[in-house]
This record gives C-alpha cells, structure tokens and sequence, in this order.
C-alpha cells in the first residue's frame, strides 16, 4: 500500500502543481477505486481525511514556488480562503454522519459539474479594477466551495478554477497559483473536522503527503516551460478523463448499475466531453 500510495501522491502532485486541478480528485477517485478492487476497507470518510490532508501539503509546497513568481491574487486569497476555513469546517463535521454512498454521489455529481464549466471557453481577462472587485460574489461562492470541500476533501483544483477563470478574469498561471493558496486555506477546516484517529490513516497519509510535496514542486517547475493554451488543453483533458472515471466507479461500486448501462453511460459522457473540448479549442489547437 506504500509503494501504491507514493505512486499516486507523486502523479497527483505533478498534475496539481502544473495546473492546480486534479490533484486532489486523482487521489479521492484513485482510492475509491483501489480500496473497492482491493478490498481494503477505506471508508469514504478516510478518503475525505487522507486526500485534505494531501491536498495540504502539496498546496504548501505549491504555493511557495507561485508566491515567489507573483501569481497569487492576495485579495481573492482573503476573500475565498477566510470563509472557505469557516465554511469547510462546519460542513466537515456534518459529514460525518453522512453515509458514504451519499459523500461518493456529492463527489461525483461535483466532478461532472466542474468538468463541464472549466471545459467551457473563458476570456482570459484580468482581474477587474480595484472598486469593481465582487466582495459578496466572492464571500459567498467561497462558503458554498468551502461547504462542499469539507463533505468530499477536495480543495481548490476543480471547485476554485473555473470561477477564477470565468468569475475573476484570470489567467490560468494566476489561476493555479492563487487556487494553491485558498486550497490550502481550505483543508485546515476539513482537517479539524475529522481530527479522529478512526478517520486518519497514517499508512496512507505520509507516503501520498512525501510523493506529493515531490511532485507540486516538479509541477510547478514545469508550469514555465508550458505555454498558457496548453496548460488549458491539458486542464480540460485532465477534469474530463477523472470526471468519466468517477462517474463509473459511484455506479458500480455505490449504485451497482449493471455492466451494459455503465458502458452506455460511459461512452455517451465521454463523447460530449470529447465534443465540447474540440469545440472549445477547435481555433486554438493548431497553435498549442
């Protein structure tokens, strides 16, 4: 379970420190995945705890490397990351009494949702001047991200990129380095509402937060290297390709939808997810 778990830490924290997505939703659906083929009785509340816990220092490690080139927006970190503590802390203890069928169908009703919204284009404007900043929008969106990371342990990737992007006017560096920073703001709260050994799996946790810490800082290297469109491209591959894998595990392993209709379900989600990605690129894509 070491070696497996150092695997997906390192894989995951490469994916996250390059585009700030995935990261966290690659260690939730890699578990769930492996804890049903393996049989090795990971509940999804130890899910929530090892991936917050993850998602935490490969944040850290993250955040460090895009503080230092200037691409975290400080107003948006206070604005999502204060509420998003409170938010995600209240909605982490409430989950505990929540069975796990339920947490797996909130994780990937979310994953779907994200991966729809980030595949669809955004201008790539900046942040709107200083009197025009959306105090309420911002506040308000972060309790309600900050409420849905503390029942599923996912932080920033997936919930926090596609408001930056649509919401702020980010560019995708700006983007990935400010949702580092408010992610990790985030899992304090989640944290401190599963501070219960009977959710803390220690064999997990160390294993995924080395490899993990390794890997964001290897991704965020690779960030300078990437060009903005590309960096896109693989954003939107990435939401997709996890969103149509959770999708199979919540039907099979928490629903138990028979083969035939989860091949079907598989196949029609997969080819809207190819549509809308070819069309959204369809200018870009000779260029990237």
């Amino acid at each position: 379970m070491w070696i497996l778990a150092f695997l997906i830490g390192l894989f995951s924290g490469i994916i996250s420190g390059m585009v700030s997505v995935g990261g966290s939703i690659i260690v939730t659906s890699m578990l769930i995945l492996i804890s049903a083929i393996f049989q090795l009785k990971l509940g999804m509340k130890q899910i929530v705890t090892t991936t917050a816990f993850y998602t935490l220092f490969t944040t850290i490690s993250g955040a460090v490397y895009f503080w230092l080139q200037k691409l975290v927006v400080n107003k948006i970190v206070v604005y999502f990351g204060i509420p998003a503590v409170m938010s995600s802390l209240i909605s982490s203890l409430m989950a505990n009494s929540f069975n796990d069928n339920v947490l797996q169908g909130i994780f990937a009703f979310f994953a779907l949702l994200a991966a729809i919204t980030i595949i669809l284009p955004s201008s790539g404007k900046k942040l709107d001047a200083e009197g025009r900043f959306p105090y309420f929008t911002a506040i308000s969106l972060s309790i309600i991200v900050g409420a849905v990371g503390g029942m599923i342990g996912v932080a920033a990737g997936f919930l926090y990129m596609p408001i930056f992007l649509r919401l702020f006017r980010l560019t995708v560096r700006q983007a990935v380095g400010t949702g580092m920073v408010v992610g990790g703001m985030l899992c304090v709260g989640t944290i401190l509402g599963k501070l219960s050994w009977e959710y803390v799996r220690v064999d997990v946790i160390v294993p995924l937060g080395i490899s993990g810490i390794i890997g964001a800082l290897i991704g965020g290297k690779l960030t300078a290297l990437i060009s903005e469109k590309t960096l896109n491209f693989l954003m939107c591959l990435i939401i997709a390709a996890i969103a149509v894998q959770t999708i199979i595990v919540f039907l099979v392993n928490s629903l138990m939808v028979s083969l035939p209709i989860v091949m079907v379900a598989t196949l029609v989600v997969s080819v809207v997810f190819v549509w809308l990605i070819l069309t959204s690129f369809s200018r870009n894509l000779p260029h990237l």
